[in-house]
């Protein structure tokens, strides 16, 4: 019976492949020291090596009849960098005990500031919610934009979950198996959820249903909403609530009168069923449904609740909606939109480009008077400043992207059904709403802060 040790920085030839594995000393990282166990059978010397060389320690065995199958040692693998020594001891079962003495520096990718060396795994969550009026994929589009930004922003797309609530009033089947398919593409997971229970259980233990662990070792760092809100200011009741299934109790579909918005609403009283420990200390979770920090009946915000269970920051719309109607309008040219109670929705960067588009070659010179005639005579102003501004210039590249995503929609798959929405979603987030348009609001509200504002743990310079 004899010992072999090996430094991690020794040349070794395993069936005439040669590895060199180079790692510099380091003091062990006192929450991530890992020390582990593995039996192998005695005439498969070479995968003994490649499998412990190249994996993080862990209590295992493989016992083949004809040695270790490639798919075990494969199971073995991570991309971790480690520092340590192995050692390989003869059993007199005419094996090898192979022992490690490993310490692990690992780097989660795609977590931004939230430093180098981490134990747990980061899952950023971004959710859908239901609309069963217009543009069904409102929520869809916004989800993905964020998503694109995410991913632009340099997270990892397999660390993303796009959480899609579903309901057959809403979506058919091939909506679902869109979904599916654009998670594939953007390389991203996906939950297809059907009512709250479902949303908590996977928050909580990232699992729709039955019992697991996961949640233990991949701990949330972002979560964004993207639905309807309703505040108890305006809608009744006494508890804000995320309204995901907003209006399916009205859809025609609903013959038995089933109450579908208590099955799927997520209620400020729900959040007493989130676990606290399922969140990153550094966790951001942006709220863009209306009136999710608006005060309730009893003086109390959501966002507050939600935030003071999750830790890390919050933002959500205070005294205010959240405007969908821009969100694949182009605000490159100028940041400006109006929605005027019963007026046409107008984004000027979109009007900026159209003319651009049509009008370029015979309308070189825009004038004032013709602006002021699509504004209206009270934004003359602004009329005679985007006359100055376009002459000469060609549509933007925002525009482009828009007529991009606009073919993206009219995909047909193979059975000849539509998609409707583009993968990269829309070209904006949601905006705040528009004070002429919320005045029922601020009337109400008028000595309180309006806005998309941020909340913080009460007791940590919160609200």
């Amino acid at each position: 019976m004899g010992k072999t040790y090996f430094n991690m920085s020794d040349s070794l030839n395993f069936n005439g492949k040669a590895i060199k594995i180079k790692a510099n000393a380091t003091e062990p990282l006192e929450q991530e020291e890992r020390s582990g166990r593995a039996i192998f059978p005695v005439n498969m010397q070479s995968q003994i090596y490649q499998s412990v060389l190249a994996s993080q320690p862990q209590v295992s065995s493989a016992q083949t009849d004809n040695g270790i199958s490639i798919e075990t040692s494969l199971s073995f693998l991570n991309s971790s960098a480690q520092v340590g020594r192995i050692n390989i001891v003869e059993t007199n079962s005419n094996g090898y005990s192979v022992n490690t003495d490993v310490a692990l520096n690992k780097v989660t990718t795609g977590a931004l500031n939230l430093g180098s060396a981490k134990t747990v795994e980061l899952e950023w969550l971004v959710v859908s919610g239901l609309q069963a009026e217009g543009f069904k994929y409102q929520f869809v589009e916004t989800a993905l934009h964020d998503i694109d930004v995410l991913i632009e922003s340099g997270t990892e797309p397999s660390n993303i979950t796009w959480v899609v609530f579903v309901h057959d009033y809403v979506y058919e089947d091939y909506d679902e198996m869109h979904f599916k398919k654009t998670a594939v593409t953007l390389g991203i997971k996906i939950q297809l959820i059907e009512d709250k229970n479902q949303f908590i259980n996977y928050i909580n233990i990232k699992s729709k249903s039955g019992y697991s662990k996961q949640r233990e070792k991949t701990k949330i760092c972002y979560l964004s909403v993207y639905a309807h809100g309703q505040t108890p200011l305006f809608t009744g009741g006494t508890e804000t609530r995320l309204s995901i299934g907003y209006h399916l109790n009205q859809s025609e579909e609903n013959e038995k009168n089933v109450d579908w918005e208590v099955k799927i609403n997520f209620l400020q009283s729900d959040i007493s069923s989130i676990d606290g420990n399922a969140f990153h200390n550094k966790m951001v979770t942006n709220f863009f449904t209306c009136n999710t920090g608006t005060a309730d009946a009893n003086g109390e915000r959501f966002a507050q609740i939600w935030v003071n269970k999750t830790g890390g920051e919050t933002y959500a719309f205070q005294n205010a909606r959240s405007n969908y109607i821009f969100i694949n309008s182009t605000m490159d040219q100028i940041n400006l939109a109006f929605n005027f109670p019963g007026s046409k929705d107008i984004a000027v960067s979109d009007i900026i480009n159209k003319m651009r588009e049509v009008n370029h070659e015979w309308f070189d010179v825009p004038t004032t008077e013709v602006l002021t005639a699509v504004l209206g005579k009270d934004n003359r102003d602004t009329a005679d400043y985007i006359a100055k501004k376009i002459v000469g210039y060609s549509v933007s590249k925002e525009w482009e992207i828009k007529q991009e995503r606009k073919a993206d929609r009219e995909r047909i798959d193979e059975q000849g059904k539509r998609y409707g929405y583009a993968d990269k979603g829309s070209l904006q987030f949601p905006m705040l709403n528009n004070i002429l348009d919320d005045m029922d609001i601020i009337s109400k509200t008028w000595r309180e802060e309006r806005g998309f504002l941020k909340f913080a743990a009460q007791g940590a310079g919160g609200r």
